[in-house]
């Protein structure tokens, strides 16, 4: 299981049925062909436009059986619990590998922000259901400390170890977007270069969709908004991109007039306190939309515009609450190209 604990959720505008769905074009001889399951503790929906249905949904699940094999904590045996009570480290395969280098860059490039080794730190705020709530020390918090940090982390040759004994890492933060594009590389594999892949909200669109326009996709808000409030939604328009969303109300706990988040700040170890409700990403592969949504729900609005900025591929919608308790959002320019506008 990987959760990211989204209530802001990426929807389909289209219908999405159970199981297998085919339709036809009437104008040509290609068929949209529709894949659903349950993988990694949520579903998924891939849709692809082919003269034929070539994927079986066996063909699906034993790949996420793979991926689970390196990367679920809720797999005994998989490579990231062997690596965690490892004192040193394990050898690795290609999904662990992949995910934990590119993890590294992006937490070099948020300043720490995004960092999969953080996992104790949302331990020790009760965030875990295992756990007792409480708020931790000071000093418990410098010694959880000294074990955080990509710094601690190294990949020689087919092996990935760790300089400190007592880190760990956890990928939920990455793990679903990283699978998103395991999928479509199934997918081109086989030929097909019109899809739309969809796991757990994270969303890569390739080609067009049967009308030949690009993919419409629709981020939506849920339980965030009071009942006053409107909803602030969004459709865009996709071809060739992944868009992922992070963020949640339901993981912020109340005490008095402030509300403590559940995304913790992996430089401190201390909640996010920046107003930040939820962080959409469009990116050019899931895996980096995802890692960098989880990013900026740290860094804060204007840091997170800053950096985005400075890519070339890179876009970010947030949506964010007011002191006086409404919500508001906001775009860079590269995020807002993709917007339909209603009329």
């Amino acid at each position: 299981m990987y959760s990211k604990h989204i209530s802001f959720f990426i929807i389909f505008i289209f219908v999405l049925s159970s199981g297998f769905v085919h339709v036809i074009h009437p104008n040509t001889h290609k068929s949209l062909f529709t894949l659903t399951g349950q993988a990694q503790g949520t579903t998924y929906t891939i849709k692809y436009i082919y003269s034929s249905a070539i994927i079986e949904k066996n063909t699906i699940d034993s790949l996420l059986s793979d991926i689970d094999q390196s990367l679920s904590l809720y797999q005994p045996t998989s490579l990231i619990n062997q690596f965690n009570k490892n004192s040193r480290g394990v050898e690795g395969d290609r999904h662990l590998l992949h995910v934990v280098r590119t993890s590294i860059l992006i937490s070099s490039d948020t300043h720490g922000c995004f960092d999969i080794t953080a996992k104790p730190f949302s331990m020790l705020w009760g965030f875990n259901a295992d756990m007792p709530k409480s708020i931790p020390t000071k000093d418990l918090l410098h010694q959880t400390l000294q074990a955080v940090g990509s710094h601690h982390l190294s990949i020689i040759k087919d092996s990935l170890v760790k300089d400190n004994p007592n880190t760990k890492i956890d990928c939920d933060g990455i793990a679903q977007g990283y699978t998103v594009d395991q999928l479509c590389l199934l997918l081109r594999n086989k030929g097909i270069k019109d899809f739309m892949v969809e796991l757990g909200g994270e969303v890569f669109s390739s080609g067009k969709n049967l009308s030949g326009n690009d993919w419409v996709i629709g981020i939506e808000g849920s339980d965030v908004y009071a009942k006053d409030q409107h909803f602030l939604s969004k459709k865009i328009s996709l071809s060739n991109m992944a868009v992922t969303t992070s963020g949640s109300m339901k993981k912020f706990r109340q005490l008095g007039n402030l509300y403590w988040s559940h995304v913790v700040d992996p430089r401190t170890g201390l909640p996010v306190d920046n107003g930040i409700v939820s962080v959409t990403v469009i990116g050019k592969d899931a895996i980096t939309a995802d890692a960098y949504d989880n990013g900026f729900m740290v860094m804060g609005i204007q840091s997170s515009l800053l950096l985005a900025n400075q890519s070339k591929d890179l876009g970010v919608h947030i949506v964010y609450v007011n002191a006086d308790g409404s919500f508001s959002d906001t775009s860079n320019a590269y995020f807002k190209r993709f917007l339909l506008h209603s009329h």
